[in-house]
């Protein structure tokens, strides 16, 4: 791969490690705790609705956190943000483990995800600091497979934890995986951002989140994160009505996801084996073409009003939607960032919240939706797959237009590998040139 010069380097599967601790820790704490939801409540004497509530608080603070940690980390470095998140997302992990009341515990998941939200924001950053465009998309397409199967693991781990030994027991397992993480980060891994490559005010650099918003190729890749969240988060809150309607149990339903993790984490490895040959635009218009064929195949299915167990097709097409979900979110991600390299960790951050919005609004449309009709779920996600389509063409024809010279760095073609002792002078010359490019 090739690496920009920084002052160490970590060992790559050290690196790679960390890196997938930092992306998947947030989605795998938001789901420890959901087999345990009753036993919380039952514990603290409250409604269930209650503690359903605290996974609201929970997305809250991962929004928040994505807007906030990228600029932080463009202008006081990478390493010293994820060490400051990583101690809030342990201290907040024990206070849940701990906490005497559901607003106690309530304001204890919403401090984790905002813990959370800086390892997930700036690792992404890091990838774009280290690598140039190709191999950074390859990163994305080793370590996204892992944040992807997390949200299927950590119900798992949580069910073992709440049965076996308490339901306060998984907050104290996320709080330990999150303290070695954090001294592996402390004791090996260097800062990413030298000093000279960093925003010299972070004024300067909040108002990079303004220009982002100018730019038509920004938009092409968050939308594409939007609309791949919004289908899929969509598809999850609809889904359980659907299979209940079906008259499947809540223990075969739990098992009904994982047709869509390994789905998507095949589509992470297949658009990691083609990035090698081909360009990041053209796999993500194969993204899309997977992520329509496979909500065509759900609308289908849903004019068909299948009777009986003829609906567990959904478990057959919906992960073809996920399989190019596994193209559209590592090389979206990868793009914008690069993309828009010499403020890798604000656009990084603009990217995760809107990707967020996105899912919150999938979730809010699709519980809109009539209850347990898969035919409506089939139009919801082929409409969301329809807007993908003519936004992602709509953006780039838009940056083609306005031509190759005004963006921040060159697209699809990989960096050079950088000389031996290059004078850091220079990499500063070619980072303000980039921030002037936003002006």
């Amino acid at each position: 791969m090739t690496i920009k010069t920084i002052p160490a380097r970590a060992p790559y599967g050290l690196l790679l490690a960390v890196l997938c601790s930092l992306n998947a820790g947030g989605l795998f704490a938001s789901d420890i705790n959901l087999p345990g939801v009753p036993a919380t409540a039952h514990a603290f004497g409250t409604p269930v609705s209650s503690v359903q509530w605290t996974f609201s608080a929970f997305m809250i603070g991962i929004a928040f956190s994505q807007a906030v940690y990228g600029p932080l980390s463009d202008t006081y470095g990478r390493k010293r943000v994820i060490v400051t998140g990583q101690l809030v997302f342990i201290a907040a992990s024990l206070l849940c483990a701990v906490a005497p009341t559901v607003t106690v515990f309530g304001a204890g998941r919403l401090l984790q995800a905002m813990g959370a939200g800086a390892g997930m924001v700036v690792g992404r950053a890091v990838i774009s600091d280290l690598y140039a465009e190709k191999d950074a998309a390859r990163m994305f397409t080793t370590v996204m497979p892992i944040v992807g199967i997390s949200p299927s693991v950590a119900p798992l781990v949580g069910g073992f934890l709440t049965s076996y030994v308490s339901w306060r027991a998984p907050f104290a397992v996320t709080a330990g995986l999150a303290a070695v993480t954090l001294a592996v980060v402390v004791t090996k891994i260097p800062e990413s951002l030298p000093p000279e490559r960093r925003s010299r005010k972070l004024g300067v650099t909040l108002r990079g989140y303004p220009k982002l918003l100018t730019k038509p190729l920004f938009w092409a890749y968050t939308l594409n994160l939007s609309v791949a969240y919004g289908g899929y988060f969509g598809y999850l809150a609809a889904s359980p009505l659907i299979f209940q309607k079906m008259g499947l149990s809540t223990q075969v339903t739990s098992f009904c996801y994982i047709t869509v993790s390994a789905a998507y984490v095949a589509g992470n490895l297949t658009s990691r084996k083609l990035i090698r040959r081909r360009p990041v635009d053209r796999l993500l218009w194969m993204g899309h073409g997977f992520f329509f064929a496979g909500a065509m195949m759900m609308l289908a299915l849903g004019l068909s009003r299948p009777g009986g167990h003829w609906g567990l097709l959904v478990l057959v097409f919906m992960p073809v939607m996920t399989f190019g979900n596994g193209f559209l979110l590592p090389l979206s991600m990868s793009a914008g960032g690069n993309a828009f390299r010499s403020t890798a960790g604000s656009a990084s951050g603009l990217m995760g919240a809107l990707q967020l919005l996105g899912a919150s609004l999938g979730i809010f449309l699709s519980s809109r939706l009539p209850t347990g009709d898969l035919f409506s779920l089939g139009w919801f996600v082929t409409i969301t797959s329809l807007l993908g389509v003519v936004f992602f063409a709509a953006f780039t024809t838009l940056a083609g237009r306005q031509g190759a010279a005004a963006e921040p760095v060159v697209r699809h073609r990989p960096a050079a590998a950088p000389r031996p002792g290059a004078d850091a002078a220079l990499e500063a010359a070619e980072a303000d040139l980039q921030e002037a490019a936003l002006d």
